[in-house]
């Protein structure tokens, strides 16, 4: 199917280079999971289409694809496929229309494709996790069944259209972000890392990721989620010099997010509290970045510039001492004029404000 007619191209031009941003910031380990069960995904979609089209008559059921075992190269044995409890039965990958660990990892039946709201996309926590973060941004069309119904282009007013511009605008600064040393640059101390943090914490949505998560609260939530984190450790690991730029920062906060909208769902309320705060967050860190970056070419161009007059940013030191600088005599009045001069030696008595 011709992607162009699944979403606008201002939305497919922006899409791959923004799933890209969200999953470069994850463990590796999380990482790994993605590809897997993106493939178990790819291969669960083909053979469920397969299905129905041989059901509406489209293709031939007794020779479609469907039929046929997962590929090879798909190994739904994997333990981060098997070992992390998955949707309830039937759905969960490996376990096919009956649920058996092992067998196949698609529905196989059109009957059972019709009792459940969910696609194999949704299968799948943590491709889940990546839609469900770019709902708001990218209007990724929602579920089957869903209460949303606002991810129809028909649906989308001319106020909804500038809002999506602006988001759309805002993920292609996020994207270019990559490309800024000030990103990237480790701090001497953890001064401004402290200020973000605080910015990006003091949020009304920020008190759900403050502290970590109960696994007596939420059942499963350790075996599903590797890489738990919270709003405080990422305050220790600043403290702690662990994390020293903002892009090192930024890819924890975005870890907070990716795990809290793979262990509830991307159509839950926690996903829409999640895309609420990272937006904040987003907001914040561009906020910081480009303040950053306009204060270090200031300074460049402060110190490379040729005969620069003094301004606030390059004031020098007050002095203490002054000498005397003789000028020609004065023709009206035949004297010695003399204006004080300011001495090139270090300043020692009282401190001067620096901007």
């Amino acid at each position: 199917m011709d992607k162009q007619s699944q979403f606008p191209k201002e939305i497919s031009d922006v899409l791959p280079k923004t799933l890209k941003r969200l999953s470069s910031g994850l463990p590796k380990h999380e990482i790994d999971i993605i590809v897997n069960e993106a493939r178990a995904c790819e291969s669960a979609l083909e053979k469920e289409i397969a299905i129905l089209e041989a059901e509406i008559g489209i293709g031939d059921k007794t020779s479609n694809d469907a039929t046929k075992a997962p590929t090879e190269d798909i190994d739904l044995n994997e333990p981060t496929m098997i070992s992390i409890p998955q949707l309830p039965l039937p759905y969960q990958p490996g376990g096919g229309g009956q649920g058996g660990v092992g067998s196949i990892n698609y529905l196989d039946s059109v009957d059972a494709m019709l009792k459940t709201e969910f696609v194999p996309v949704d299968r799948y926590f943590t491709i889940s996790a990546l839609l469900g973060r770019l709902k708001e941004p990218m209007r990724l069309p929602p579920p089957i069944r869903s209460v949303d119904g606002k991810g129809r282009e028909e649906d989308v007013t001319e106020p909804e259209r500038h809002k999506r511009k602006a988001a759309l605008d805002k993920q292609q600064a996020l994207i270019e972000l990559n490309d800024n040393e000030v990103y990237h640059q480790e701090h001497p101390d953890a001064t401004m890392l402290l200020l973000l943090w605080k910015r990006i914490s003091s949020h009304r949505t920020a008190a759900v990721f403050r502290k970590p998560v109960n696994p007596d609260e939420a059942p499963g939530y350790t075996e599903r989620i590797p890489f738990p984190i919270d709003l405080t450790l990422i305050r220790k690991m600043i403290a702690q010099r662990m994390i020293k730029s903002y892009a090192s920062f930024h890819q924890r906060i975005g870890l907070i997010c990716h795990n809290c909208v793979k262990f509830n769902g991307r159509e839950s309320d926690y996903a829409a509290i999640t895309r609420e705060f990272e937006d904040h967050a987003d907001e914040k860190v561009l906020e910081a970045v480009k303040n950053a970056t306009a204060a270090a070419l200031a300074a460049s161009s402060v110190t490379t510039a040729p005969n620069a007059q003094p301004t606030v940013s390059n004031v020098q030191p007050k002095t203490c001492e002054s000498s005397q600088a003789v000028l020609p005599k004065d023709a009206a009045t035949g004297t010695e004029a003399t204006i004080p001069t300011v001495s090139t030696a270090p300043a020692t008595c009282e401190p001067n404000l620096q901007i």
